[in-house]
């Protein structure tokens, strides 16, 4: 399945021409082609550095109430 783009989505949404759940999906498609490409350069950058200058990413922080809506 193809992902729309951003502005898409955004505009088709504000159009009532998605319903919740395909603004999720598409949504999330976007959120999994980012993290790819975000890995993508991660690894590039890892690379290209000694080990001693690499670190560990930081642990997930739990939700805030401040990030609930």
């Amino acid at each position: 399945m193809a992902a729309y783009s951003l502005e898409t989505v955004l505009l088709k949404w504000e159009k009532g021409e998605l319903s919740p759940e395909q603004a999720i999906g598409q949504t999330l498609l976007l959120v999994q082609e980012l993290a790819e490409r975000v890995g993508n350069v991660e690894k590039r950058l890892m690379g290209s550095r000694p080990l001693a200058e690499q670190r560990p990413s930081p642990e997930p922080r739990p939700p805030s109430p401040k990030d609930t809506l």
